[in-house]
C-alpha cells in the first residue's frame, strides 16, 4: 500500500532558524489503539522499537509528552526515552488522527459539508481522484474498465480526502498484463498466490490454472475467462483494512473534523463516452449505520454527487430515501473528462480480449 503524503517546506531568512515543533501530548487512544496495532504489523519497520516504548511507558506515569525537537518521550516526572525519527512522526501523526473532533461532539452540518465540497479547491481534489483512478484502470476487449477508490474525510474551510490504494488492484494490474498469455498468467498467480487469492475470492483462476498445468482441453480459454470475470469483480470493490488504514495515518498531517470513510462510483466506460457511477449501494448504506458516517462520491459526465450518509447512521436503519446528496455540474468537466475518454480508447492489442 502505497500513499502519497505533501511535504511542505519552510524557507527562512538566512541566518535564521526553522521554528522547534511543539511538544505533543499524547492522546491514551495511541496507547490503546496505535501501539499495539504497530506492534502486530510492524508497521514501517517499528514493531521492535514500539515493543520497548510500551514496556516504558508500563513503568513510567503519563501523561506522555512528545518533543519531536528532541526526538524523546518524557512522562509526567520529566524522564525521557528517546525515539528515532521515524518513530517521532508516526506518534506525531497518529495523536493528531485521534484528535481530530468526533462528529459526536462537533457535528458537521450537510450545509458545512455542501459548502466545503463545492469550494473550487474541493471540486479540483475530486476532480484529480477521479482521473488518477482511470489512469489506474485497464483494459477488457474494448473496454476501459476503472477501480474504486477511498480513503478518508476530513473537514476544515475544504473537503480534504485523503486516499488508500487498494493493493489488490496493483494485483489485477500486473494479471492483466500478462493475459495474452495463459502459462504467464499461471505463473504468476503461483509466484503470488496470497496476493492473487484476494482478489480470486472464489478461486476462479486457482481452478483454471490448475487444469492448465494438468493439460484440460480448453483450460487455456478457461485461463483467461478466469481472470476476465476476477478483473470485473474486483473494480467496484474497495477494501480498507486495519494495516491500510493505519498506513494512510501515519503517511499524512492532520488537521480540521473528521467526517469519516468515503470511496467512489468510479466512472463506467460506454463506448462513446462516460457513463456515470451508481447511488451507494445496500453495503454502502450499511457501513453507515455502523461507522457513522460513509461517503459515496459517485463520478457523473458532467460533474459528480456526493452522498452524504449521516442520517442513516441517527436512524440505525438502510433506507435509501434518507440519504442527503451534493452535486455538481459544469460544461469545463464534461470537456475535460471527454478528453480523457478519447484517449483510453482502444489503438489496439493489450487487455484482455473475452473469448
Amino acid at each position: 500500500m502505497l500513499v502519497l503524503a505533501v511535504l511542505v517546506s519552510i524557507s527562512t531568512a538566512p541566518g535564521s532558524q526553522a521554528p522547534k515543533a511543539a511538544p505533543i501530548t499524547l492522546r491514551e487512544a495511541v496507547k490503546i489503539e496505535g501501539l499495539p496495532l504497530l506492534i502486530a504489523t510492524n508497521h514501517l519497520g517499528l514493531g521492535a522499537e514500539t515493543r520497548r516504548l510500551v514496556a516504558w511507558a508500563l513503568v513510567h506515569r503519563g501523561p506522555l509528552t512528545l518533543r519531536p525537537a528532541d526526538l524523546a518521550l518524557e512522562d509526567a516526572g520529566a524522564n525521557s526515552l528517546k525515539v528515532s525519527p521515524l518513530m517521532a512522526r508516526t506518534l506525531a501523526r497518529l495523536s493528531q488522527w485521534h484528535g481530530l473532533a468526533a462528529t459526536s461532539d462537533h457535528p458537521i452540518t450537510h450545509e458545512q459539508l455542501e459548502a466545503a465540497t463545492l469550494l473550487p479547491a474541493s471540486v479540483d481534489r475530486i476532480r484529480r481522484i477521479f482521473e488518477m483512478a482511470i489512469g489506474r484502470g485497464v483494459r477488457i476487449g474494448a473496454t476501459w474498465v476503472i477501480p474504486e477508490t477511498g480513503g478518508e474525510a476530513t473537514i476544515d474551510r475544504e473537503l480534504r480526502l485523503v486516499e488508500a490504494l487498494d493493493p489488490r488492484w496493483s494485483t489485477i494490474q500486473d494479471l492483466v498484463k500478462v493475459s495474452d498469455d495463459p502459462k504467464a498468467i499461471a505463473a504468476l498467480c503461483e509466484s503470488r498466490a496470497l496476493e492473487v487469492a484476494q482478489v480470486d475470492g472464489h478461486g476462479l483462476l486457482k481452478v483454471a490454472v490448475a487444469r492448465l498445468r494438468l493439460g484440460a482441453v480448453g483450460s487455456s480459454e478457461e485461463v483467461r475467462r478466469a481472470l476476465l470475470t476476477v478483473t470485473q469483480n474486483a473494480a467496484p470493490t474497495f477494501s480498507l483494512g486495519p494495516e491500510e488504514q493505519l498506513t494512510l495515518i501515519t503517511a499524512a498531517d492532520w488537521e480540521g473534523r473528521y467526517v469519516g470513510g468515503w470511496h467512489t462510483h468510479a466512472p463506467h466506460d460506454g463506448g462513446d463516452g462516460w457513463v456515470g457511477g451508481d447511488v451507494p449501494s445496500f453495503e454502502d448504506m450499511q457501513n453507515a449505520v455502523q461507522y457513522g458516517q460513509y461517503l459515496t462520491l459517485a463520478f457523473q459526465p458532467d460533474g459528480f454527487d456526493l452522498y452524504d450518509a449521516e442520517p442513516l447512521a441517527e436512524a440505525k436503519r438502510v433506507d435509501l430515501a434518507l440519504l442527503k446528496v451534493i452535486r455538481y455540474r459544469s460544461r469545463s468537466w464534461r470537456q475535460h473528462f471527454e478528453k480523457l475518454h478519447s484517449r483510453a480508447e482502444p489503438r489496439g492489442g493489450g487487455g484482455i480480449h473475452p473469448p
